[in-house]
């Protein structure tokens, strides 16, 4: 079955760790929207040992006609799925033919563990961008680490 890859839920803090191409979601908070570029900057103050919290760029261009004003506004919540772009390799922002070309990687319904590496900057492709809603934060949190807790030793014993 062809279809789109299924995303991988992260922290924003584990995106630079991650592959290109990688189709990610994970949760921001606005920081910064640049009208010019259409550049998100979304933070995540996860793990809370860190003095500054974690940021990403996200080009939110392939998916502007969709947003909201609240969700541009600073302190918004947003969920964000889309593709680990390197920042020192900028690339234009996805066309619908991009979409369906990057689609064609094989079973949609097979989901793998995400490939490390060195972590670098990087920047997201948006895809498709949610507000979050009146989240619990802290619950959030320990949910996502618990089930990638239970996704690692499942890739370890199978």
């Amino acid at each position: 079955m062809n279809g789109p890859r299924a995303s991988i839920r992260v922290f924003l803090c584990d995106l630079p760790a991650l592959a290109t191409d990688t189709k990610v979601r994970f949760l921001g908070c606005v920081r910064q929207y640049d009208v010019n570029t259409g550049n998100l900057i979304l933070e995540h103050n996860y793990p809370r040992s860190k003095k500054e919290p974690d940021s990403v760029y996200v080009d939110v261009n392939a998916v502007l006609e969709d947003l909201t004003s609240e969700q541009l506004r600073v302190g918004a919540w947003l969920n964000v799925i889309g593709y680990i772009r390197d920042l020192n390799t900028p690339t234009p922002s996805f066309s619908s033919s991009q979409l369906s070309s990057s689609q064609a990687n094989g079973p949609s319904e097979i989901a793998t563990a995400p490939v490390k590496v060195t972590p670098r900057p990087v920047h997201i492709d948006a895809v498709l961008v949610f507000p979050a809603g009146a989240i619990a934060l802290g619950e959030y949190e320990r949910i996502l680490r618990n089930a990638q807790d239970v996704e690692q030793r499942m890739c370890f014993s199978g």
